[in-house]
């Protein structure tokens, strides 16, 4: 069962915004990738290399956004919101966190179309316990879906990415729980760091 880091979801007030910045930080222009239904977004993403990638979410022009997403435009910079763990095998990995002590939400399906007309299709579940700063959620990708890895402009690399948060005793077992090991976790006031190294350049991005 493979079980590995994904991506990692930077959100901002405008995408063109946004793709600015990360292009004037690191050299790479991320490519949009489309909007999401009934979520009011869009985004635009960048590979880190075989398997992972950088997304940035932004609230399409005025659309009606989630409660969770209204903190959006509040951001003048590459914020970090989120990030993910991809799975081969959602129902296994619940197994597996159930049976470590923490519950998790049924999976959701996700999808969305590309500009060139190509339809992604995921399902997502997450922890319960929204008390634990700093979890990632899950992502399960379908098999017909071809990874944004492999179709987003190349040239960055995820350097470094760790968490701080009160819940670091919980979010550790968790993610031990699931074998995901790359991840570092430390104890303090609630705190997401990256490092993406474009060649010689490197940027930090942080969440607020």
């Amino acid at each position: 069962m493979s079980v590995r880091f994904d991506h990692l979801v930077v959100g901002i007030r405008s995408l063109a915004e946004g793709v600015a910045q990360f292009a004037r930080l690191t050299g790479v222009t991320p490519a949009a990738g489309g909007v999401h239904p009934r979520r009011g977004t869009e985004n635009a993403l960048a590979s880190l290399g075989p398997g992972e990638y950088l997304e940035i979410i932004a609230p399409q022009g005025e659309a009606r956004l989630s409660d969770s997403d209204m903190k959006l435009r509040e951001l003048d910079r590459l914020t970090i919101v989120a990030w993910a763990v991809a799975v081969d095998n959602a129902d296994s990995v619940r197994e597996m966190l159930k049976a470590a002590g923490f519950a998790t939400t049924v999976p959701q399906s996700g999808s969305r179309v590309t500009p060139s007309g190509e339809r992604l299709d995921w399902e997502v579940f997450r922890l319960s316990d929204a008390q634990i700063a700093g979890a990632p959620f899950f992502i399960e990708w379908s098999p017909t879906t071809a990874h944004p890895s492999t179709t987003a402009p190349a040239g960055c690399a995820r350097e470094r990415f760790g968490i701080q948060t009160p819940a670091a005793t919980r979010l550790s077992a968790a993610l031990k729980a699931i074998g995901l090991a790359d991840v570092p976790v430390a104890s303090g006031a609630h705190a997401l760091e990256a490092e993406i190294t474009s060649g010689p350049r490197r940027a930090i991005l942080m969440s607020r």
